[in-house]
């Protein structure tokens, strides 16, 4: 008999060796909320909603949450339950939170939980462009894009399919066997999922009462970060079609839109009410104990702060390190880490200690750095070699030293060819590393977000002059609040005013 008659779902998708193993398995097929296609489904919409509560926990602990700005908070769930209701899985109960990073993302993983970057927030400039970037994530999870996922790799694990074999097709929890970097992959998703995000992204918050032009406008802000910032969006583009490609498929759907329901494009740019609720937002790195302030790290546990050379980057919140510096264009990195000693070590001792963890990790020692060099706190310095996957041949300076109990490292990481231009730099790092005191740290807070309201006769040049003392920065200021100079400003405009007009 010929079974892909009835179960073409099963056989259009798994390869022709695991035929047999199907038969035990058909009902495998699922109609599609949104698409309402046949596909292979083995994850019930219970065991998705657990999947996702067991990552939304690691996601809490791991990311953390951003608590400030209650009415903000507010506002964005509102707007995810809105949307939410408008897709094509009403009843699913669809949960937002606000992540403490300042990266331009946002995410979703199974069973309705949906997540955006602090830094997203900041660069959002309308209440319509927001509820686009919403649409998307609240897409993925309607057109159960991670379960489907999730189906197929539960079925192509050869584990998995021999347990499911002994056990006449009783698999084990899936559960079990997600974390959050397993989890959070299953959002790499292909480009026909984030094309078919974008589509029925773009359906539900026009239902839900947004203008979907403003997806235009996000796609073209995606599309100047990567210009300014390659290396930063290079995963995103590998997994996403081409901006250029993504605002035509918009393009073309709003137009589509346009002809059925012309209305929809004229409704207004929701601007004022969204810009008035990042007043105080927290901008840059910040994590309540640590801080990224203009060129200077600052950690208020430890009291310590040390100088981030220009044009660098910074990752808190790592697992492994305290905190982590690079420079994402010339693959330069510097990993900091202050650990607790039991008990107390020389510097030396635990310089050697800190050798043979770089040994086993496959780092040899080339030298010792000579003890003329300066270096703080009576820090001993080695330059090590090694091999490192993505980088190939390497050559890094370890730096550490002990005060109190704690002893503090800086392993400092690049291309063997870059470690002449490299090394100057990684000492500089150490060289100002400082100590502060507690009344310093107490005082210290991340950089907020100002709004400004435009009064009558006011122009680009005179505001920008009023905040950051000269009216040179004036077009950067414009294009942050997805405006043009060329626009006159009327009164009664609101502007976000940004701590500095060194943007990313």
């Amino acid at each position: 008999m010929n079974f892909s008659r009835f179960f073409p779902c099963l056989f259009r998708k798994i390869p022709a060796g695991l035929l047999l193993l199907n038969l035990s398995m058909l009902s495998g097929c699922a109609t599609n909320p949104a698409t309402k296609k046949m596909e292979f489904m083995i994850v019930s919409e219970e065991k998705e909603f657990k999947i996702g509560q067991g990552v939304d926990k690691q996601v809490r602990e791991d990311m953390g949450v951003y608590l400030e700005l209650p009415e903000l908070r507010s506002f964005v769930k509102k707007m995810v339950d809105a949307i939410g209701r408008q897709s094509d899985r009403p009843e699913l109960i669809y949960r937002l939170e606000i992540i403490d990073t300042p990266d331009f993302n946002a995410f979703a993983v199974p069973g309705g939980f949906v997540y955006v970057h602090r830094g997203l927030l900041e660069r959002m400039n309308s209440s319509d462009e927001l509820a686009s970037v919403l649409g998307h994530e609240i897409a993925h999870v309607a057109v159960r894009h991670s379960a489907a996922q999730i189906s197929k790799g539960q079925l192509l694990n050869i584990g998995l399919i021999g347990l499911a074999v002994a056990t006449q097709g009783t698999a084990q929890d899936f559960g079990q066997l997600i974390n959050l970097g397993s989890a959070l992959a299953f959002n790499k998703f292909s480009r026909d999922d984030e094309r078919e995000a974008d589509h029925f992204g773009t359906e539900y918050s026009v239902k839900a009462g947004y203008n979907p032009k403003a997806s235009i406008d996000v796609m073209k802000q995606i599309q100047k970060s990567h210009e300014r910032e390659p290396s930063t969006f290079e995963v995103w583009f590998m997994t996403h079609p081409a901006t250029s490609e993504r605002i035509v498929n918009l393009t073309r759907d709003i137009n589509a839109i346009q002809k059925e329901k012309p209305e929809v494009l004229e409704r207004p740019i929701k601007r004022n009410e969204w810009i008035t609720l990042l007043d105080g937002l927290a901008i840059g790195e910040w994590n309540g104990s640590e801080l990224i302030k203009e060129d200077h790290y600052y950690n208020k546990e430890y009291l310590l702060s040390l100088e981030i050379p220009e044009g660098w980057l910074s990752q808190l919140n790592s697992k492994r390190y305290t905190s982590v510096f690079f420079h994402p264009q010339k693959k330069f990195f510097t990993y900091f880490n202050i650990e607790p000693l039991q008990p107390r070590k020389s510097t030396g001792d635990y310089y050697r200690d800190f050798e043979n963890h770089l040994n086993r990790a496959g780092l040899k020692k080339n030298k010792d750095v000579e003890p003329g060099r300066q270096l703080p706190h009576g820090a001993l310095a080695g330059v090590f070699t090694g091999h490192e996957s993505r980088l190939g041949p390497i050559m890094a300076e370890a730096i550490v030293f002990t005060k109190d109990a704690n002893g503090y490292s800086l392993l400092c990481m690049c291309k063997k060819d870059d470690f002449t231009e490299f090394q100057p730099l990684a000492e500089s790092i150490g060289i100002n590393l400082k100590f502060i005191s507690q009344e310093k740290a107490a005082k210290l807070e991340p950089a907020r977000m100002r709004i400004h309201e435009v009064k009558a006769g006011e122009t680009w040049k005179g505001i920008t002059s009023k905040y950051f003392g000269s009216s040179m920065g004036m077009n950067k200021l414009a294009d942050y609040n997805g405006l043009k100079i060329s626009r006159d400003l009327s009164a009664g405009d609101f502007l976000k005013i940004p701590p500095t007009l060194h943007i990313r």
